[in-house]
């Protein structure tokens, strides 16, 4: 028998992993990337607050859908109760075999590759690295949802200051450019329209990660109110410290010197606020940011792994299902997931190599299931509104259609552009139909 999850994680914990997860190190590249397109200061801090706000649709959906079904793994709870069992499995099968070890082992691979050049070639590769630092959380989470919680709060405020501290340093310290004139020209629709879709694409994947704190739910105090509002204010938080940064970045820089500088725009920002020591002040702070991400998948990822193992368990005759459903006794962790998660990072980091094919692999698998999961709130709101105390989407039916659309559309953007990889994890996921029907037909000749 295996021991209950136990409710932990506060609304500190939850801010800390929706904000956790998303700040990785794209802050730190993605400016200077959306300024090859951007021809006005305005139209950063559009392109910015607009991705912002398309994945805060997304995320006050989620909301009113994990507060409704508050348990381990909720998103794979929330598409089986709205679109049928299978639909759920499937979407569990690609978080274990598509979404989890391949967003686990994108993160480890880019803060391997910073570990590796800041200590030298000498130090091993960077797939070495990666794996010793998956290693490390999963030594940490299992020992107790509490550690790993209380290791997101830590890193999550150490990033979240240090990013802080470059910005308002750079306001002190570091002098100010004046802004260049708007260059006058009459912009079209058909071209305003191509910005926004370079813009969106460019900026969307560094907001990604908001959902990951749902497969905690089942672990989260109070949940029909932390959650919602958790999420609320993490993706808000996010938000507004983008666009700080941003302005750091615009004070300091024109655009066309964002432009020439890249990717290398955090450290030119670093250079004109601390001087000599810009370089290892930007790397430090790529590489918590970075790790506390990849903390933060470790802790969230298998939980969408155990839900429908522990469902499943009664089938006594296959192991794998049994091992996955584990918990430990004395942590109160999903043991079987977390082990089985970390084991499947491994192999794609060996496999894929690097951060871009991964990001490929789990593209178009992940926003398909995240559209499905928002699409579940018209489904489900008959049942929400018969809850008296339940949180219900603002702004509904036109919030989660937003985030809908945009979506799809960033989905067909990806086919066009990286169809192999990305057909790879679409293949993947796909198997896991006839996967869920052969389980079906096994559990009904069983009874």
């Amino acid at each position: 028998m295996t021991s209950p999850l136990k409710r932990n994680l506060g609304l500190a914990a939850v801010i800390a992993v929706v904000m956790g997860n998303m700040l990785g190190s794209g802050i730190f590249f993605t400016p200077g990337e959306l300024a090859q397109s951007a021809d006005q200061r305005w139209q950063v801090y559009f392109i910015w607050s607009l991705c912002g706000l398309i994945v805060l649709c997304g995320a006050l959906t989620l909301g009113e859908l994990a507060s409704l079904f508050p348990r381990a793994g909720a998103t794979y709870h929330i598409v089986s109760e709205a679109f049928g069992p299978g639909w759920g499995f499937v979407k569990a099968w690609m978080e274990a075999w598509v979404s989890a070890p391949g967003s686990i082992a994108g993160i480890a691979i880019v803060f391997g590759e910073f570990v590796a050049e800041f200590l030298g070639e000498a130090s091993g590769p960077p797939q070495l690295w990666a794996v010793v630092a998956v290693a490390v959380f999963a030594s940490i989470n299992l020992m107790g949802v509490r550690w790993g919680g209380y290791t997101q709060v830590t890193l999550t405020t150490i990033k979240i200051t240090g990013v802080l501290t470059l910005v308002i340093g750079s306001f002190f310290f570091a002098e100010a450019v004046a802004p260049a004139a708007a260059p006058a020209s009459s912009v079209g629709l058909a071209a305003l329209l191509r910005f926004v879709g370079i813009g969106v694409a460019t900026v969307l994947f560094t907001y990604d990660g908001w959902t990951d704190v749902t497969h905690v739910a089942g672990e989260v105090a109070n949940p029909k109110k932390t959650l919602p509002l958790g999420l609320g204010l993490g993706v808000l938080g996010i938000m507004v410290l983008y666009l700080i940064v941003n302005l750091a970045f615009l004070r300091v820089m024109p655009l066309a010197v964002m432009r020439e500088e890249g990717a290398t725009v955090a450290i030119t920002l670093a250079a004109a606020t601390f001087g000599a020591t810009a370089g290892q002040v930007v790397s430090g702070l790529i590489m918590i940011s970075i790790f506390g991400a990849l903390g933060g998948l470790v802790m969230t990822a298998p939980r969408v792994v155990y839900a429908p193992a522990a469902q499943y368990e009664k089938l006594r005759g296959h192991g794998l299902l049994k091992a996955l459903a584990y918990v430990s006794p004395r942590s109160g962790v999903p043991a079987g997931a977390v082990v089985f998660c970390v084991l499947l990072s491994v192999v794609a980091i060996v496999f894929f190599q690097t951060f871009d094919r991964l990001v490929s692999f789990i593209l178009v698998p992940l926003q398909l299931m995240n559209v499905v999961t928002v699409a579940a709130v018209f489904r489900l709101r008959k049942r929400a509104l018969e809850n008296g105390d339940q949180y219900l989407t603002p702004g509904y039916p036109y919030v989660p259609l937003v985030f809908i659309v945009v979506m799809i559309l960033l989905m067909v953007n990806a086919f066009i552009y990286n169809p192999w990889d990305t057909l790879m994890g679409v293949g993947l996921t796909a198997l896991g139909l006839p996967v869920y029907l052969w389980l079906k037909r096994t559990s009904s000749t069983q009874n």
